[in-house]
């Protein structure tokens, strides 16, 4: 793979699919897919949020192809992870118990932080120096991984959500998550590494420093 799972266009590349003009499913569901990125990383009105997933998911269905349809569910359950909320499988399941897809059950089990049952050859190229960190366990490495994903934003906050549930997250980690979001306007996403930010450092005892972020956030909310 060579980006992630948001965009139709590279899902298709993934399956080695190819048009010289592309049908207007393929544009409608790309677009849709990028709303439903853009407003989940920066909108407050989850009902806007999901009606452009739910446009996607529609446009896809127009083909028939289940292995798509698998990929627009792995890229919603991917923003789940990159906001450090809970990963809604919806219905990725029940479309992978019909049309299995080694590719893509190794990435859903890597979103789920399964890195020991991941096939690191099988992911897409910005993450696998850092799975071969995270099954190392190494915190430093894992940081210096994400920080070198600087052209894959949104695999960037995804790499930190999957460190962050697997216990390994550093200041570095979550630095890198905060300027990222900070970087490309993503509010919602901003808020909550800040949020997470904060939570570190109260457990690390640098209470100066939560102090100075919560302040932050009171600023922007």
């Amino acid at each position: 793979m060579k980006k992630t799972l948001f965009l139709i266009c590279f899902a298709l590349m993934i399956t080695g699919c190819s048009f010289k003009q592309r049908p207007s499913w393929v544009i409608g569901g790309e677009q849709q897919l990028n709303l439903f990125k853009s407003s989940y990383l920066t909108d407050t009105d989850d009902l806007r949020t999901e009606s452009h997933f739910k446009n996607a998911i529609e446009e896809i269905k127009k083909s028939g192809d289940l292995d798509l349809l698998e990929k627009a569910w792995l890229a919603r359950m991917s923003l789940h992870g990159a906001m450090l909320k809970e990963i809604e499988e919806g219905d990725y399941r029940q479309i992978a118990d019909v049309r299995y897809v080694p590719e893509n059950e190794n990435y859903f089990r890597f979103l789920k932080g399964e890195i020991s049952a991941v096939d690191i050859e099988l992911l897409p190229k910005q993450y696998k120096k850092f799975s071969v960190a995270l099954l190392n366990g190494d915190v430093s490495k894992i940081g210096q991984a994400i920080a070198s994903m600087k052209d894959e934003p949104v695999s960037q906050l995804i790499a930190a959500g999957i460190a962050v549930r697997s216990n390994l997250e550093s200041e570095e980690i979550i630095l890198t998550a905060v300027e990222t979001a900070s970087v490309n306007g993503w509010k919602m996403a901003l808020l909550t590494w800040m949020e997470r930010l904060s939570g570190f450092y109260e457990t690390t005892g640098m209470s100066g420093n939560a102090a100075e972020v919560r302040q932050r956030i009171k600023l922007i909310r």
